[in-house]
């Protein structure tokens, strides 16, 4: 292989720039969630869609058959350098991971050994029960009399020669001033909730998040977050959103970005579950998001053509082709317009047109119902022309 085609490879040196590679391979290759998954699978590969949408929704490094089959699915060539990408950077981690278990064990000896004589410490007070230590025997270490604790204070003697500089004075603490070192499992929880709190003080006027801050600051997935979030938000809570709802079978972007996308999903979900339909999620959307059952199964595009054909059997092929203009032959598309207002379903059925025929937004995400009405209105309308298709916002 030559130096060009090797440098067309991207390199990553972490886990988090190697998936964000991965997003990207994603979003150029214009495939859904479940388009990469029945690629894979006529690939020889198994790929759920919710396990890809995990995949690119975390910072952690994915599983190596995993990221096979995406790109095989994906039609990426050189996957062999993917896979020689991924092993580097999981040997950085294992070594990373190594040094950081021994680090701390060179760390564990007494206060009196960790201090050095030529850095001391402030005293705090004169002691009349200090005693020196005995130059005899230095490896002994310091003596104390029974009943008192050993001090981090330690100062070097008053005199300049090298022999009082060798022989530090450790004073005995009393009881009621001797203060154990934090543990330092105490010490980080006291950071991450300071950083917690300083996380949820970068929520700005807008409701923007700052993604870095917040996902290192929060513990857990929810904690931290906006009470709610709404379209135009960003960060690892509109993420959380997003992995819920693929968990549900909606077919959402796993970004991090509260778009249109994400925002059709939310829209589908809150209809499908009887919800008030609002586009945005709060509490109580995502404990229904916890607790509901998975969404019924949109249907695959295949289905939507035949039973299309069958309904208008006078021009099944302009009816199979508005209704991928208007929805992409997606039954759970939702379209908020710039006024406010939505389209439901594979024909984009307004608010207006469910009220006139008396349906919820529930039953217009049924494709039966929507290919249905479609048909009523080409026959009343002679044609397709009660639709304008004009190009869907990227979701």
């Amino acid at each position: 292989m030559d130096d060009g085609a090797r440098d067309a490879v991207p390199q990553a040196a972490t886990a988090g720039e190697y998936v964000a590679l991965l997003r990207d391979v994603r979003r150029c290759s214009g495939l859904t969630y479940r388009e990469i998954s029945r690629r894979a699978s006529a690939a020889g590969h198994w790929l759920p869609p919710s396990t890809l949408a995990t995949m690119l929704g975390r910072i952690t490094l994915p599983r190596e058959r995993t990221v096979v089959a995406m790109l095989a699915a994906c039609g990426v060539p050189d996957v062999e350098r993917w896979v020689e990408m991924r092993r580097d950077v999981e040997a950085r981690l294992s070594e990373r991971d190594r040094w950081e278990t021994t680090a701390p064990q060179t760390t564990v000896a007494p206060a009196a050994s960790r201090l050095s004589p030529t850095e001391p410490v402030p005293p705090v007070g004169p002691s009349p029960s200090a005693e020196p230590t005995s130059p005899a025997d230095p490896a002994a270490g310091p003596t104390l009399s029974a009943g008192s604790a050993l001090s981090a204070d330690v100062v070097p003697s008053g005199g300049p020669g090298p022999s009082d500089e060798s022989t530090p004075t450790v004073r005995p603490v009393l009881p009621e001033r001797s203060r154990p070192a934090a543990p330092r499992s105490a010490r980080r929880r006291l950071r991450l909730a300071v950083l917690a709190v300083l996380g949820a003080l970068t929520i700005g006027g807008a409701g923007t998040l700052l993604p870095n801050l917040t996902a290192a600051a929060k513990p857990s997935t929810t904690e931290g977050c906006p009470l709610v979030l709404r379209q135009g938000m960003y960060g690892p809570c509109v993420l959380d959103l997003q992995e819920r709802l693929v968990a549900r079978g909606l077919d959402v972007p796993v970004d991090g970005w509260f778009g249109p996308g994400t925002t059709s999903g939310l829209i589908a979900f809150q209809a499908l579950g009887s919800l008030p339909v609002s586009g945005t999620a709060d509490g109580q959307v995502l404990d229904e998001l916890a607790s509901q059952p998975t969404v019924p199964a949109p249907w695959p595009e295949d289905r939507i053509g035949k039973y299309l054909r069958r309904a208008f059997p006078e021009d099944p092929s302009a009816a199979v082709e508005m209704a991928r203009c208007l929805s992409e032959l997606d039954s759970y598309r939702v379209v908020v317009v710039a006024d406010g207002s939505r389209r439901w379903g594979l024909f984009q059925f307004t608010d207006t047109e469910l009220s006139r025929f008396g349906v919820d937004p529930r039953t217009a995400l049924d494709p039966y119902w929507n290919i249905r009405t479609a048909r009523n209105v080409w026959s009343l309308t002679g044609g397709f022309g009660h639709w304008q298709c004009a190009p869907s916002p990227s979701m």
